[in-house]
Parts: structure tokens; sequence; C-alpha cells
């Protein structure tokens, strides 16, 4: 144990007086947010709003013929507050509309357009508007970033440090010391929890700027662990099965892998602003799964699928025990 200590001192302190290391688990969780949230504060009006309907199947279908609102149905009020979509409930020429403050600018055109579905133009139907929910753009974004946070410095940290150690031929001195292969390994896991933690902190002091007012538990602490070990573990089969003559191909591969995960997720927007044809993969790929659980912890304060639970836990076993066979100091231990 505590050789697994000092291996752990002496990575934090060698990594974090390295200015290329302080960028990317500090200042690229900033930028990117500060990016997103300032030019896409208000989404919104950018894509299409989503309205759930419910006591008119008809009038959904008519709203997603317009170029502004996407009609569903069979979602509930408690779903659609937590989505900050608009919710209108029909009864008879009586509708209820629930919208979120950001949302509210779309109400008027919303009533216009189901004047328009019923084909009448002189308002005769009665609308009344309840504001709910707290919930803005910041809220979503913040809760992506902090997903983007573990898988970044899970696979980039983690094969980054491998590599450049390598480099360096610092793992070459580790190799010739007592230090045993699974200690180098729990070390290097601990350093890419405690930066995961610290771009946390830093991304959620800056949300705090935003009006984001985070739920911070020990559920979501835990899980933030557990999402940051799925990643390590893939960082660390993707060095361990990279020929150790091109190692810098760990490091290109990351980065394909990295960047696309990060774009084509629900970090940024929702899946129905994507194309259809790359919709399914947007939803369910392993970094929207993990920010789906993330936002139900952090932002709404719900209890996560169990299923997306356990398969996440199950991925973060398989991948860190084959990742631990494969990230060696030396060929015998």
């Amino acid at each position: 144990m505590n050789r697994i200590l000092l291996t752990v001192s002496a990575l934090v302190k060698d990594n974090l007086r390295n200015r290329f290391v302080i960028f990317w688990i500090i200042i690229f969780p900033i930028i990117i947010t500060l990016l997103f949230g300032l030019v896409f504060g208000g989404f919104s009006s950018y894509f299409h709003v989503t309205v759930v309907v419910e006591g008119d199947y008809g009038l959904a279908k008519y709203l997603n013929t317009t170029e502004i609102f996407q009609g569903v149905t069979n979602v509930s009020l408690k779903y659609a507050v937590e989505h900050d979509y608009i919710y209108v409930k029909a009864n008879g020429s009586s509708f209820t509309i629930y919208t979120s403050k950001q949302n509210q600018e779309f109400v008027p055109v919303l009533e216009s357009v189901i004047d328009q579905y019923y084909q009448k133009v002189n308002n005769t139907h009665d609308f009344t508007v309840l504001q709910i929910s707290g919930y803005t753009y910041y809220y979503y974004l913040i809760s992506g970033i902090i997903g983007i946070i573990s898988l970044s410095n899970g696979i980039l940290s983690t094969i980054g440090v491998s590599a450049s150690y390598f480099r360096d031929r610092i793992i070459e001195r580790l190799a010739t010391s007592p230090l045993k292969s699974y200690e180098w390994v729990i070390s290097l896991i601990i350093y890419v929890i405690i930066i995961t933690l610290i771009s946390t902190a830093t991304v959620i002091i800056l949300g705090i700027l935003f009006g984001f007012i985070p739920i911070i538990g020990i559920e979501f602490l835990g899980f933030l662990v557990i999402s940051t070990l799925l990643f390590g573990g893939l960082g660390a089969i993707i060095y361990g099965l990279t020929p150790k003559d091109k190692i810098f191909l760990s490091e290109i591969v990351a980065n394909v892998l990295v960047f696309p995960l990060m774009f084509l997720s629900n970090a940024f927007f929702p899946p129905n602003v994507y194309p259809p044809i790359v919709r399914i993969f947007v939803e369910y790929q392993p970094l929207s799964v993990i920010i789906t659980i993330i936002r139900d912890l952090i932002v709404y304060g719900v209890s996560p699928s169990p299923i997306l639970v356990s398969i996440v836990f199950f991925f973060t076993v398989l991948f860190l025990y084959a990742g631990g066979r494969l990230l060696k100091l030396r060929e015998i231990d």
C-alpha cells in the first residue's frame, strides 16, 4: 500500500506540473463549457422544440409538420419537466400549457399553431400557461461536460501517462523497482480519478456562475468514479494492445475514439436534434448512457435506470480486468 501511495503522489506531482496536462484537465473543460454555453445558451431557438401532447394524438402529428415544434405523446409531465419539454394538456377547447422560462417565448407561436390545427383564427380557445421547471440549457450542458471529463480523462490520461513514461524510459526504471504491475495499475487509476475530480470541481464552479445548482451526493460521486474507471480500463486496453515500437498509435486511436464519442453524444444537445440516421447511436453509445445517468443524479435528483447502471458496471469490471492484465511494467512479474 505504501508503494501505491508513493507512486500516486509522484504521478500527481509530475503531471500537474506539466502545462499540457493542466490544459486538458482544467482549461479544456472550461473552454468547451464557455463556448457552448455562450453560443448555445438559448439552444431551443436553433432546433425543434419538443412538445408533449396529452389528449389529442392528431395535434402531436400536426406539430411535426411545422418547422418549430416536434410533437410527441405518451410522455409523463414529470419526464417533460425534467427534459425541458413543453407539455400541452388538451381538454376540448381548453388547453393547459406547461413550459419552462427558457421556452416561454415559443408559447404564443404554439397557441397560434393550435388554432390553425383546429381551423380557427379568432383565438376562441382557452389557453392557460403555467411556468414550471428551473432547468436551463446550462444544466444540460454542465452535466454533459462532466460525462465528457470522465471519457477524456479516463482514456487520454491513461494512455498519455503510460505512453510518455514509456518514451521517457520511466517505465524501465519502475520495472527495476519492487513495484508490482498491479500496484502500478492501481496507482495510475487513482491518479486518473483524482484529476477527474479536479476537472469536475472546476466545471461545477463555473456552472454555478451560470446558475447551475447541482445535486451532489454519494451516488453521483460513486458513479463518476465508476465511469472514469470504465474509460480508464478502455484506455489501458488500447495501450496494452499497441506494439511498443509504435506506441504513438495508441494516442492516435485514443483521439480518433474520444472526439467522435464526444460530439456524437447527448452531451451538448438532445438526440432528437441529430439526423435520424445517427440518432440511435447518439442516444445509446457509451458516453450518452453515462451522461444520462449523471443527469438523473446531478440535475433531476432521480434514481437512474438499474439496467443502464448494471450495464455500465459490467463493462467497467470487464475493461478494468482486461486493461489490468495488459498494462504491465514487465513481461514477468
